[in-house]
């Protein structure tokens, strides 16, 4: 394997010349930082394929520099191999402990490192192939994204809904992702109750989980929907990170031929995860002013994100009898909704009994709309097998 970019960050020049000249001769292009804060704006500007980095630097040390690429979702898979002159157990272990996939000693042997680049990038290559299913862009499961920009305009309901809709044909395999991590509702709304959340990863390394493992994670419903929660209560939310969130889409696109995804109304680092691998977004909406103009602002955030607008569906969702009508909507996006959601106060009955509205009153018109969106979901983004 040779021209990956590896990010060399240490404050010492002649260990970085030494390095860089090095691994150069081996075909890797590198480039060099004199601490972390270099190293962000390196990053920035191109992301490497692997970062190795010193722990004791001025301005911003590698342990910190570690941290803060593994909270990011453009950077939280990119391999870390941290160097260290500390070769106390304590010292690796927290190197471990920040995200460090290697930690190798000071003074650095040369063959020694080698070897661990190889290997790392070796692994995060096969990474990526298992991301994809282990096959191509056209048979991996899709991932459909719920998003929205302000609370309480029916998201998760719509959600939970379409992943059932989906369901019922028979024909697909449907996960249900619930990113809303401090006021998740999707367990309730499918009156399930999973053993584990993403937030129990905390303090698991996500390369060491085998498939049993992460089964544990996964609550089956009646319908055939697997749900994965992101956490049971808002203060554990916090411990929700970038790779677990990244981990549990991989894992379920490769057995699913849809990932259904929740996320709350923010464009966190966890949304953006998702946004990167989103097949298709169905945007939602409320017929109301304020609802409407944020929705105009996040439509214009993803267009800045590089987001291709023919992937994303406008769904207006009427939660009250009130609201504007739908010609006003039409006008105010330029646009008319891709779908529109009539008011349905089963809905509301419907989630208190922890039962989809599809499954409770499936002839109700509100049901009728929900397969339709389901329908726009599998033209929007088709599965080949």
């Amino acid at each position: 394997m040779a021209g990956e970019k590896i990010l060399f960050v240490d404050d010492e020049g002649q260990i970085r010349k030494l390095l860089q000249t090095y691994l150069e001769r081996r075909g890797y292009r590198v480039t060099v930082a004199n601490d972390g804060y270099e190293a962000l704006l390196s990053i920035k500007r191109e992301t490497p394929d692997l970062v190795i980095t010193d722990v004791n630097m001025p301005n911003m040390n590698g342990l910190e520099l570690t941290r803060r690429l593994r909270s990011e979702h453009k950077t939280s898979r990119v391999p870390i191999i941290m160097l260290s002159a500390r070769k106390a157990a304590d010292d690796v272990l927290t190197g471990y402990a920040q995200g460090a996939d290697e930690y190798v000693p000071k003074p650095v042997e040369m063959s020694l490192l080698s070897a661990k680049v190889e290997v790392l990038l070796r692994r995060a290559a096969a990474a990526g192939e298992a991301a994809g299913a282990g096959s191509s862009p056209t048979t991996r499961g899709r991932v459909c994204l719920f998003l929205h920009a302000k609370g309480g305009v029916g998201t998760t309901t719509l959600a939970v809904n379409a992943a059932i809709s989906l369901a019922f044909t028979t024909i697909y395999r449907v996960a249900l992702l619930d990113l809303s991590v401090e006021f998740g509702n999707a367990p309730l709304l499918l009156d399930l109750r999973p053993q584990r959340t993403l937030a129990d990863l905390a303090d698991t390394r996500i390369d060491d989980m085998d498939e049993e493992f992460f089964g544990t994670f996964v609550a089956q419903h009646a319908s055939g929907v697997r749900l994965v929660a992101g956490a049971d209560i808002p203060e554990r939310a916090e411990l929700v990170t970038v790779a677990a969130a990244q981990h549990a889409i991989d894992r379920l696109r490769a057995t699913s031929d849809y990932v259904i995804v929740d996320s709350a109304a923010s464009f966190s680092q966890l949304t953006l995860a998702a946004i990167d691998v989103a097949d298709t977004i169905c945007l939602v909406t409320s017929p109301h002013l304020a609802s409407m103009k944020v929705t105009l602002d996040c439509l214009e955030t993803l267009e800045k994100l590089g987001y291709p607008k023919g992937k994303v569906l406008l769904i207006s969702n009427r939660i009250t009898g009130h609201g504007l009508d739908n010609d006003k909507v039409t006008r105010f996006f330029g646009r008319a909704p891709d779908l529109s959601v009539p008011y349905t106060a089963p809905f509301d009955e419907a989630a208190d009994q922890g039962k989809p509205l599809v499954i409770t009153t499936p002839q109700n018109a509100g049901a009728t709309v929900m397969r339709d969106l389901a329908a726009k979901i599998a033209v929007a983004a088709p599965v080949v097998r």
